[in-house]
């Protein structure tokens, strides 16, 4: 049994000196010689971008200087490959001498280490000092830099372009010269670092812009760049045939275009609308947008163009399809747009949808309907009425069109009252048929429209000057939406109500259209863009900008000022000075509305002073009107969150101490003041103390909208007129009438009539009498502009 024993563990130490003897034999280089590993090597100067890099990035764990010194050793630019005993070396430097960025089984001092395993350490060092987020490892498609650009846009210096449009700034010398080819490599913010290696992929610029095909290569338009791709040996100019100014997608992959697919079918016709990426063209019916759609711009300056801009109611786009969507567009001609589509609103309900359209022409009428590629039509004769109900099989298919038999002739709505009774419309009308109702356009040219608007925003009683002054800011406002419609979706431009210029509620007059004939095609702009050109009824003696909207509105319209709207200065009384900014305060402002100004313009107008009484308040009144305006604006409808909970007590001008939530319900009042005036004295910021606390209401539609309790407003002549809406405008004064320590009522002063911003039409009209030209009138109001007209 011994001898068994000691057989045993004779056998156990001879196994564990063989695998001893093993091991030094592997770790002996004179038994197992090691050779110099194949592959891709790495540079030294880009082992040096990548640990620089670590500095600038905040690494820590490692001697910066230490790192520094070792750097210091090596001239820059170096193009020495990096060995294993300088990778050992760097590792101790950075304080990773540990086994796993070891490599001593595969590599004696003097081998060169592969690119492989240098990443794969770096990544790793990396993770451990948690830079992994910040210097990362990506795969890009790189296009070019400058120097594969030909047009005059140009990146900035030493930047190349990737295939989403994005620039980065390539580091090592190797990323300078990569353009047209998949790539890894290592990336810090926008600055491409080092190339880890290049990817056999072959990507797509979709829906590129074919400039043409030379010798040097293709010419292509994307991102807003021209740019060269050079293209493969393998595709002969005769396999692409003429791809001059075509969209087409252009493959390539390792420096070289490898295929070009035109995309050749197109059609062009009049955009109806556009809503949900989806474009409704006359003649074709409706396109979706593709995911990668691009448009362009061909007139003036090649460059990129969104679908914004494409113009409702032209046809000066053609668009490429490719599997029956839009996969570009092109814009190829700018010519005057002189034509203007209304959305004619329901009488009744005031929204844009109608359950039924009755029409007649004296002149007869012809009506185009069904599908555009099989398209009706229906004479109807002189007053032959014709009704249209929404579901109708004349609106199934597509719009339906309404035309008569003359060019001067008009089509009568029967089933719209205005104010000159029963409206009539030039040109044509469209009828589209929509889950909510009938939706009814009229397209008639922009001179023709401005025959109903201005008649309809100013009496054609005032003098001529003044009617021009008004043609001329009309057509501004109108054809600014020319340009951006307000309604894509439906395909109309403006509307026919207050909310963008009223039209058509009173009949034509031969003087108002007199104006705008002597005006036509006039419109007004600042430096080189149109005006925002706003008006409004009378002033109280000073106008407002649009910082009365908010501080945004006030910079992107300088034109717009607060002004003085009189003869020289106004009217003062015993140590008394008024002015834009000094009417910011509250006493300065009061004595200016409660005086007389025999200066100003409108001194004689109606509206130039008024008196509002509220004797009765309802305070649950004021509260819904709050709750309605806070649902609308809820950024506009404050409260007080401070932590002084009495009103006397509580920081009220700091704006931090405000909030915006829910409403309570409001049933008490204790004070109602003024917080803030802008310049020209409207009222900016109302404090309404009540007893669910202490509201802040901003902007003075807010203001007008909230105090207004109905009821007469008496004007300076002693006339009354019915409040509805609105008070007349936010240039007021407030005293409150108390019981104990409850609001019971109210007494406001004020001046003026609309939002005060831009012209007052009855100081137009003043200055008309007085001699003054349209022109003239409307350098007065929109400072440093200039006319211009739109058609040359």
């Amino acid at each position: 049994m011994k001898n068994k024993f000691r057989l045993c563990g004779k056998i156990v130490l001879i196994i564990l000196l063989t695998g001893l003897l093993l091991y030094l034999i592997y770790q002996d280089e004179t038994f197992f010689q090691l050779q110099q590993p194949e592959g891709g090597m790495v540079r030294l100067e880009d082992v040096r971008i990548l640990t620089k890099e670590l500095n600038s990035s905040g690494g820590n764990g490692f001697d910066t200087q230490e790192l520094e010194a070792f750097w210091m050793r090596f001239p820059e630019g170096s193009t020495e490959y990096l060995n294993y005993g300088t990778y050992k070396e760097l590792m101790a430097c950075l304080g990773q001498a540990k086994e796993e960025f070891s490599f001593e089984r595969k590599y004696r001092e003097e081998f060169t280490v592969l690119a492989k395993d240098w990443y794969e350490a770096y990544g790793k060092l990396l993770g451990k000092l948690e830079l992994q987020d910040e210097i990362r490892r990506e795969t890009f498609t790189l296009l070019c830099g400058n120097e594969g650009l030909t047009g005059d846009k140009r990146l900035k210096e030493g930047a190349v372009m990737d295939l989403t449009g994005q620039v980065y700034f390539p580091v090592s010398e190797e990323l300078k010269e990569e353009s047209f080819v998949t790539i890894e490599a290592y990336v810090h913010g926008d600055r491409l670092l080092t190339l880890v290696g290049r990817l056999p992929n072959e990507q797509t610029i979709a829906n590129a812009f074919i400039m043409e095909r030379d010798s040097s290569g293709l010419r292509v338009f994307y991102e807003d760049y021209e740019m060269v791709i050079p293209l493969a040996d393998s595709l002969p100019a005769d396999e692409t045939g003429d791809c001059t100014e075509q969209i087409a997608d252009v493959i390539f992959g390792e420096g070289r275009g490898k295929e070009i697919r035109v995309k050749e079918k197109k059609i062009s016709g009049k955009l109806l609308s556009f809503r949900e990426n989806c474009l409704e063209i006359e003649g074709y019916g409706e396109y979706v947008l593709a995911e990668n759609c691009r448009g362009y711009q061909l007139y003036d300056t090649l460059r990129l163009a969104g679908a914004e801009e494409l113009p409702i109611g032209y046809d000066f786009s053609d668009f490429v399809i490719e599997d029956g969507r839009i996969c570009a567009f092109l814009i190829v001609r700018k010519e005057e747009m002189k034509n203007i589509r209304v959305a004619i609103k329901n009488g009744e309900t005031g929204d844009l949808f109608h359950d039924e359209i009755v029409v007649s022409c004296g002149e007869g009428m012809t009506v185009h309907f069904g599908k555009y590629e099989d398209r009706q039509e229906e004479e109807f004769a002189s007053d032959e009425k014709m009704t249209i109900k929404s579901g109708s099989d004349y609106l199934k298919d597509a719009r339906m069109e309404i035309k008569t038999g003359i060019n001067t002739g008009k089509i009568e709505v029967q089933s719209e009252k205005r104010a000159q009774g029963i409206p009539a419309y030039r040109g044509t009308l469209e009828l589209l048929d929509t889950p909510e109702g009938i939706v009814l356009i009229n397209e008639l040219p922009l001179e023709e429209y401005l025959y109903s608007v201005v008649p309809s925003e100013m009496p054609a009683s005032y003098p001529l000057e003044a009617l021009k002054a008004q043609a001329i800011c009309a057509r501004t406002y109108g054809y600014r939406y020319l340009e951006q419609p307000g309604y894509q979706s439906y395909g109309a431009h403006v509307d026919d109500s207050v909310g963008y210029q009223v039209y058509n509620n009173i009949a034509e007059n031969v003087n108002s259209t007199k104006a705008v004939r002597e005006t036509a095609g006039t419109v007004l702009y600042y430096g080189d863009e149109l005006v925002n050109a706003y008006y409004y009824s009378t002033s109280c003696g000073f106008g407002a900008d649009a910082g009365v909207w908010n501080e945004d509105q006030k910079k992107k319209m300088p034109y717009l000022v607060s002004k003085y709207i009189g003869e020289g200065e106004p009217e003062r009384g015993e140590d008394e000075e008024f002015s834009p900014e000094l009417l910011t305060g509250e006493e300065v402002f009061e004595a200016y509305i409660s005086g007389e100004d025999e200066n100003a313009y409108e001194r004689e107008e109606p509206w130039f002073r008024w008196e509002y009484r509220v004797e009765d308040l309802d305070a649950t009144v004021i509260g819904g009107r709050l709750r309605e305006r806070y649902l609308a604006v809820p950024d506009k409808i404050l409260c007080y969150t401070g932590e002084e909970k009495e009103p006397e007590e509580a920081d009220l001008k700091n704006p931090e101490n405000f909030s915006s939530r829910e409403q309570e319900k409001v049933q008490k009042i204790y004070e109602i003041s003024c917080l803030k005036r802008k310049e020209g004295g409207v009222i900016d910021e109302l404090l309404l103390y009540t007893d669910r606390g202490i509201y802040k209401i901003i902007s003075e539609y807010n203001i007008r909208y909230v105090l207004n309790q109905g009821g007469p407003v008496v004007r300076q002549d002693g006339s009354t007129y019915e409040s509805s809406l609105l008070l007349p405008s936010a240039y007021f004064t407030i005293d409150t009438v108390k019981s104990s320590k409850n609001v019971i009522g109210y007494t406001i002063i004020g001046g003026g009539y609309g939002h005060g911003v831009g012209m007052s039409q009855n100081g137009a009209r003043a200055m008309g009498l007085a001699g003054m030209s349209g022109e003239e009138i409307l350098t007065f109001y929109f400072a440093e502009c200039h006319l211009e007209n739109a058609y040359d």
